[in-house]
C-alpha cells in the first residue's frame, strides 16, 4: 500500500510540473494583464454580449458599459443597471421599477463582472496557452483558455487577450447548461478618478421604485 501511495504521489508530482511548464506562456501573459488592470486605476468599458442558447440554436446580443475601480463597478445594460460597493450588488430591472438587493458569491461575481478575470486565475483556475491568434477586428491576441478546478456552472473560458496593451479583448464563458455568453470589449480607457459612491446605489435618484432586500 504504502509503495502504491508512493507511486501515484511521484506521478501526481511529475503531472503537475509537466503542467506548470506548459502554462508558463498562460501564467506569464495572464500576470502581465492583471498587473496592467491593477495599476490602470478607473477603468471604463463598452462591450457586447452574445448570449448563445446552443440548443435552441438563438442567439440575443445587446451593449452596454462598464466602470471599474479594483473589485467595485458599475454596469449598465438596456434592461438593467447594477452597482457593486465591493460587498453589496444592486440590480436595478429597468421594466419592473424594482431594485433586488444582494451579496454576490464568488461566483455569480464571475458571471457578472468582467475585471475578475484579472485576478480570479490566481486561485480555483487551471489555464492554458492556446497560442496567438487573429481577432474578429484583425487584431493580434493571445488566446488562453481556463477551467475551474471545483465543480461550477461554468465548464471554460477562453481569453484572448490584446498584444498590443495586454487586456482583454474577448471573454467566452462556456456553461454546462448551454447558454454561452461571449463577451467583445470595444473600446477601453483608463486612469480614471471614480470616487467611490459611483459603485453604490443612490435612492435618492430612483424615489419610484421598488426595492427587495434579498440578503
Amino acid at each position: 500500500m504504502c509503495r502504491k501511495l508512493f507511486l501515484l504521489a511521484i506521478t501526481v508530482l511529475y503531472a503537475s510540473v509537466l503542467f506548470a511548464q506548459k502554462d508558463a506562456k498562460a501564467k506569464e501573459i495572464l500576470d502581465q494583464s492583471s498587473e496592467k488592470f491593477n495599476k490602470s486605476g478607473g477603468i471604463s468599458a463598452s462591450f457586447t454580449l452574445n448570449v448563445k442558447h446552443v440548443k435552441e440554436k438563438v442567439t440575443e446580443s445587446f451593449d452596454g458599459n462598464i466602470q471599474m475601480k479594483g473589485n467595485k463597478f458599475y454596469l449598465s445594460t438596456p434592461e438593467t443597471d447594477s452597482w457593486f460597493d465591493g460587498k453589496t450588488q444592486w440590480v436595478y430591472l429597468k421594466g419592473n421599477r424594482e431594485v433586488n438587493v444582494t451579496e454576490p458569491s464568488q461566483e455569480e461575481l464571475q458571471m457578472l463582472n468582467p475585471s475578475f478575470l484579472f485576478n480570479v486565475y490566481k486561485k480555483g483556475f487551471n489555464y492554458k496557452y492556446v497560442g496567438e491568434k487573429t481577432d474578429i477586428k484583425g487584431k493580434l491576441v493571445h488566446e488562453i483558455k481556463l477551467t475551474p478546478q471545483k465543480k461550477t456552472e461554468m465548464k471554460e473560458m477562453i481569453v484572448q487577450v490584446s498584444k498590443g496593451n495586454l487586456l482583454p479583448t474577448i471573454i467566452s464563458i462556456i456553461n454546462k447548461n448551454e447558454i454561452n455568453n461571449i463577451i467583445y470589449i470595444n473600446k477601453y480607457e483608463t486612469g480614471k478618478n471614480y470616487p467611490d459612491n459611483i459603485f453604490s446605489f443612490d435612492k435618492k435618484k430612483f424615489p419610484d421604485v421598488e426595492i427587495i432586500d434579498l440578503r
